[in-house]
């Protein structure tokens, strides 16, 4: 059985720990947000202010702003984020003292997202897989929809307390982190994007053919006309 660790809210709280996780939080952002500078006016009553909150688990009540993002790809992400002060820096606290544990219960071929693991080093073991296993010709690439705000609740408390047994610890990852309710709002985002796919305009261009037609040869378009000359293929 693996032992569970413990007096982790004391990590989180100390102040090192929090002016590194500010550091981190606000790397290459601080000429564009205006939330930092105002932070940065004032970091270290912030900072004592956000221990003060850690130890006593008070804080106040998670404000959620709306927001799109676009990605490199050109894709279009809707998250929503938190005020800087307290939210984006205690999230950086946590993951500095808890970011290993999670990373090692991750599987090998996790990739992106995980420090040292990039999308060249996922491309890199892709090929190498490619060239042990000859006869594995094709891979499935596929995206969930909503991934994140889909995964219960439930689920991600029971993982974390397999690990640790800091109770007050776990009080704060609730607070922090599953603070968001997603379940009506998430069904209502689908159940919309699914009326729009339904309505979309070239929807109707890639129906199926019907089967009274399928195994027939081809016909004209305009019946009793002469058929239109076809070029040969080209190789």
């Amino acid at each position: 059985m693996v032992k569970r660790k413990g007096y982790i809210l004391e990590q989180i709280a100390s102040m090192d720990n929090l002016i590194a996780a500010d550091q981190e939080a606000q790397d290459g952002k601080v000429k564009k947000n205006r939330f930092i500078r105002r932070h940065n006016a004032r970091q270290m009553e912030d900072l004592q202010d956000l221990q003060r909150m850690i130890l006593t688990l008070t804080f106040p009540p998670p404000d959620y702003e709306p927001m799109e993002v676009t990605g490199d790809c050109g894709k279009t992400r809707r998250i929503d984020r938190q005020n800087y002060h307290p939210w984006r820096i205690l999230h950086h606290a946590i993951m500095r003292v808890i970011g290993k544990d999670v990373y090692r219960s991750l599987i090998a071929d996790s990739f992106a997202c995980v420090p040292g693991k990039g999308l060249h080093y996922g491309v890199r073991r892709m090929k190498m897989f490619l060239r042990r296993y000859p006869e594995y010709r094709y891979f499935w690439k596929t995206d969930y929809k909503k991934y994140y705000s889909s995964i219960p609740h439930d689920t991600i408390m029971a993982a974390f307390k397999r690990k640790y047994k800091d109770k007050r610890f776990l009080q704060l990852i609730e607070i922090a982190i599953l603070n968001y309710q997603s379940d009506e709002e998430l069904l209502k985002m689908l159940e919309d994007e699914e009326r729009l796919y339904q309505r979309h305009t070239h929807r109707s261009l890639h129906k199926p053919a019907d089967r009274e037609l399928l195994g027939q040869p081809d016909r004209s378009r305009n019946e009793g006309e002469a058929p239109l000359q076809v070029l040969p293929s080209i190789l």
